[in-house]
């Protein structure tokens, strides 16, 4: 037989074969049919009268039926239930012959017991590492000038000046991806004993003039923003340009009318004036991750071992944006923006309920029936995500406009990395775990960016700078829904945890607690090993964005009422991640201890120090001028520390052609 897809295909091939031969013997095809409308009736249809009989009836009315039938227990008095046996249906509860019967050979399962089976908790690990690596060392000379630059590689020295203080005031290391089952269990291990031995010695760092803030466990805000208690955490879109969208945007449809460099719509006012724009930043470096796991969860634990629980965010934020306009210090009115932003999530799944006037909820008998099942080893839930943004877009630039309109945009990179990962299992009614359970979920943050840029021009600049105006902007959030609440193992627990631990399913009193009072089938999954849910997340940006720019006297005054605009920051280094950990509120009885920790760690790290050194030639014209890097006036330049770029010795028609890499 074929599909139904094939099908429909089949008969309109049948239909197009059919007309085709229509259209092909047209003649004969209207002979035929004139002689099929002169007798339409073609006779009686051959009819076959079919009656079919069952000695089966229909039942009674079973609410909740569930398959197998055999799991149901249902009194033979009320209802006629049919059991599906080795040899056909049998009816349920028929006399101890068919018991006698079944029990003669073993390997059948009897019509009368009843049977149940679970699944086994599923297991994930994961290990995803993202890069993204970038160079973009732009060179354009659009008029004839004296300017000399240093090669843009020169900045390199700083930026990586940059990211060993970003390291050094990382007071963690990310565990390296794990190779086995004991790297995990011992990763969650050592990052635990890391936050004790802070908590113990005091958080401090070598880096002078770092800011710092440090919390642990009861200590920690919900929400802290650099440092500072907050009430909720900052939006990305309120912060951003690329993100950013106003209001007006949001209620006006999307026009196809012109735009400036900084997005804004050009209306006919603003297209007769004259406008000159050059951007050599507007960078975009971004890391997202989101991690959310409804994994494995139970309203009891019994635990022979010991239970490890750390929530870590560490967030660190540096960068040098030390500017030089016509060879002073230049301070942008909107400077370098940083934000380390965390976020501690606790919500609890249990919802009290007060009973109304008269009504009382009376508890169940209890489970009357218990099933378990076994997982031989460890439970694997592990995600290792590494992202890393690495660009280098150092630009030189020495421009004189010599149109009415010009855009020219040696900038405007994006780097991007982005992982979702979602986690579904099973819940149990009890989780009895012979070894330990490791529960990690760790976060790690870091901004580096160099923004140092010379500017020089001659006259007065009247149009608009930007220099600075960059985003660093450090976003995470751990949230827990479902509490843990840890006790010693008790007697009742203890018994039946160790007689799980020698093989024997015996739960004894267990079934008494009342947390099992309305179950009525005891779920019950056993662990020979440890349950290891390891969550870490590391990020990283470095964005290397000193530009060197000189602008013509006569660009500057071209023309009447030119609005001349240059943007060499507004570079922006996101990190955005977050750990959900979805499950219900839980009594966790351990036989070696519990050890709870969390840690909040913020950073920031501003230099003041010139990453090249600004020195006088007298043979630099008052246009031109040149940046030397650290160490070059004490040895000799190397071959390739300066880069002259000629002047074109006419105008060209397309002015990329000018641009050399």
């Amino acid at each position: 037989m074929l599909d139904d897809k094939t099908e429909m295909i089949a008969h309109f091939i049948g239909i197009f074969e059919l007309k085709t031969e229509e259209a092909r013997m047209k003649v004969q095809y209207q002979e035929f049919a004139a002689r099929i409308a002169e007798n339409p009736d073609l006779g009686q249809l051959f009819n076959i009268t079919i009656h079919m009989t069952s000695g089966y009836g229909l039942g009674g009315f079973m609410p909740d039926l569930k398959w197998p039938l055999a799991n149901i227990a249902v009194p033979v008095s009320n209802f006629s239930v049919l059991i599906p046996g080795p040899f056909g249906f049998v009816p349920f509860g028929l006399p101890t012959f068919f018991d006698d019967f079944f029990d003669a050979f073993p390997s059948l399962p009897s019509a009368s017991k009843q049977v149940f089976s679970i699944p086994l908790p599923s297991q994930m690990a994961t290990v995803t590492v993202q890069q993204n690596f970038l160079e973009d060392f732009d060179i354009l000379n659009t008029y004839e000038g004296n300017a000399e630059f240093i090669n843009a590689a020169a900045y390199n020295g700083g930026l990586e000046y940059l990211e060993d203080i970003a390291r050094e005031l990382q007071p963690l290391r990310t565990p390296e991806p794990a190779a086995d089952e004991d790297a995990i269990k011992q990763a969650g291990l050592d990052i635990s004993e890391d936050i004790k031995a802070l908590e113990e010695s005091g958080v401090e760092t070598e880096v002078e003039g770092a800011e710092i803030y440090a919390a642990f466990n009861g200590d920690i805000n919900e929400f802290t923003v650099n440092g500072e208690s907050a009430e909720e955490m900052p939006h990305l879109g309120d912060h951003s340009y690329r993100f950013a969208k106003s209001e007006e945007e949001e209620e006006e449809e999307e026009t196809n009318d012109p735009k400036s460099a900084s997005g804004e719509v050009l209306t006919d006012e603003d297209a007769e004036e004259d406008s000159h724009e050059a951007s050599t930043g507007g960078n975009v470096l971004l890391n997202e991750c989101n991690i959310a796991t409804n994994w494995l969860d139970a309203p009891v634990f019994t635990v022979m071992g010991k239970v490890v629980v750390a929530d870590v965010i560490s967030q660190v934020n540096v960068f040098s944006d030390v500017d030089m306009l016509n060879g002073m210090l230049h301070h942008d009115e909107n400077g370098t923006k940083t934000y380390n932003a965390a976020h501690f999530e606790k919500i609890s799944t249990t919802e009290e309920e007060e009973p109304e006037e008269g009504e009382e909820t009376e508890p169940g008998n209890g489970p009357s029936n218990t099933v378990v099942v076994t997982l031989e080893g460890n439970l694997l839930n592990y995600n290792y995500v590494k992202q890393f943004n690495f660009a280098n877009d150092g630009d030189i630039m020495s421009v004189g406009f010599s149109a009415n309109d010009t855009k020219i945009q040696m900038g405007d990179n994006t780097l991007v990395n982005a992982t979702s990962i979602l986690g579904l299992g099973f819940y149990y009614d009890l989780i009895v775990v012979d070894g330990d359970i490791i529960d990690l979920a760790y976060l790690s943050q870091t901004n580096v960016l160099l923004d140092s840029d010379k500017v020089h021009y001659d006259g007065e600049f009247a149009g608009k700078m930007t220099t600075s105006d960059n985003l660093l902007f450090n976003w995470g959030k751990i949230s827990d829904v479902g509490l843990d609440t840890h006790a010693a193992m008790d007697e009742v627990y203890g018994k039946a945890a160790a007689n799980f631990m020698e093989g024997k399913h015996k739960l004894g009193d267990v079934k008494d607690d009342a947390v099992f009072s309305d179950v009525d089938l005891l779920k019950v999954l056993h662990i020979k090993g440890s349950i290891l849910d390891v969550q870490i997340i590391e990020q990283f940006n470095i964005l290397g964005d000193g530009d060197q720019v000189e602008m013509a006297q006569h660009t500057l005054a071209s023309a009447e009422g030119a609005d001349v605009s240059l943007i060499t920051g507004q570079n922006e280094l996101l990190n955005l991640a977050s750990i959900t950990d979805a499950g219900m509120d839980s009594k966790i009885y351990t036989n070696e201890g519990a050890y709870t920790d969390a840690f909040l760690y913020q950073a920031d790290f501003v230099s003041e120090e010139d990453p090249l050194v600004l020195a006088a030639s007298d043979t630099l014209a008052g246009e031109a001028f040149l940046f030397l890097a650290d160490g070059i006036l004490e040895g000799e330049a190397p071959e390739d520390a300066g880069v002259n770029a000629p002047a074109p010795t006419e105008t060209a028609v397309d002015v990329m052609q000018t641009v050399l890499a």
